[in-house]
């Protein structure tokens, strides 16, 4: 992604000059995006007020194109002017897709426990009132944020396994969960299809929602330095694996928001802090071999993990 405004360039050549290994991401991540388009990357320099930072003009950008305001909002990421990362393929709308979602703010609301949830999960049916009270919270919430996702068969094994909350906070590269030592946090594991999701997207066609999926870009990573860029040549892209190597790594996608029914919710559990540490550095350069190998593309991205302070 090359900028045409002098201010925001040399504001990138900062953060990649950085030791500090989550600025150098977030201008890594500018630098090595491939699938945002020329239309889409002048509407993002011609957006809001000129004020010559790079992350401060992308928290506008996804405040005010992505996530939106209302809940009739049609994020500019399911737009033709995101054509060169929406998904065009179609996708077998009986393959699941699960989705981590955090629980704390949702709890607050409701005035209820980890413990109370969880209950209510584990008795099934008899848990229903609670747990639809929880999803009522979600409905309220403003704007219509694209959900990240991953595809339920490439993590089965990993959500059998006991620690499988932790198992996919780290698949699934998802490292700003990281809670301070002793510190606990509530998530649950969201369950549907894929023809839930074209269901509510079909609506939005009509409005210029082009289609229901597309590939993440920087511009929706809300400057995550776990997020990491695909190669355009590569049919998916990946998340970021936080801890194991070997692993191969799993398709992350966005998709349009839908509403959360009751039997979406299938398990619960809490991480606790401290976390084992992530090394960074480390972590997106196996990211960046792997994606070197499998894309053909040894001139893509950077190495990063020689030059930064973990």
């Amino acid at each position: 992604m090359i900028f045409s405004r002098p201010d925001l360039h040399a504001d990138l050549v900062r953060l990649r000059s950085s030791r500090y290994a989550p600025d150098r991401a977030f201008g890594d991540n500018f630098e090595f995006e491939e699938r945002v388009g020329d239309a889409r990357r002048d509407a993002f320099e011609a957006a809001g007020v000129p004020v010559g930072s790079v992350l401060a003009l992308q928290a506008d950008h996804f405040r005010m194109h992505v996530q939106g305001a209302l809940h009739d909002h049609i994020p500019v990421t399911f737009t033709a002017v995101n054509h060169d990362a929406l998904y065009a393929p179609d996708i077998d709308g009986n393959q699941k897709i699960v989705r981590i979602e955090c629980l704390d703010d949702v709890l607050t609301k409701i005035g209820r426990s980890f413990a109370d949830i969880e209950d209510a999960v584990k008795s099934g049916h008899r848990g229903d009132a609670i747990v639809a009270q929880l999803l009522d919270q979600w409905r309220l919430y403003p704007g219509a944020r694209p959900a990240f996702v991953a595809f339920k068969s490439e993590v089965v094994t990993d959500i059998g396994a006991p620690d499988w909350l932790l198992r996919l906070r780290n698949r699934m590269g998802l490292g700003h969960y990281d809670p301070a030592a002793g510190q606990r946090q509530a998530f649950a594991l969201m369950e549907y299809l894929v023809k839930d999701v074209i269901a509510e997207w079909l609506p939005l066609e009509t409005r210029g929602a082009k289609r229901p999926f597309a590939f993440p870009t920087v511009l929706e990573s809300r400057a995550s330095p776990y997020f990491y860029p695909g190669p355009r040549d590569l049919p998916s892209s990946f998340a970021l694996d936080l801890t194991d190597p070997a692993r191969n790594p799993i398709r992350e996608m966005l998709h349009v928001r839908i509403t959360y029914r009751v039997d979406h919710l299938v398990k619960v559990g809490e991480l606790v802090g401290l976390l084992p540490p992530v090394r960074l550095g480390a972590a997106r350069d196996r990211h960046l071999d792997r994606l070197r190998r499998d894309g053909g593309r040894v001139d893509f991205g950077a190495p990063m993990s020689s030059d930064v302070d973990e």
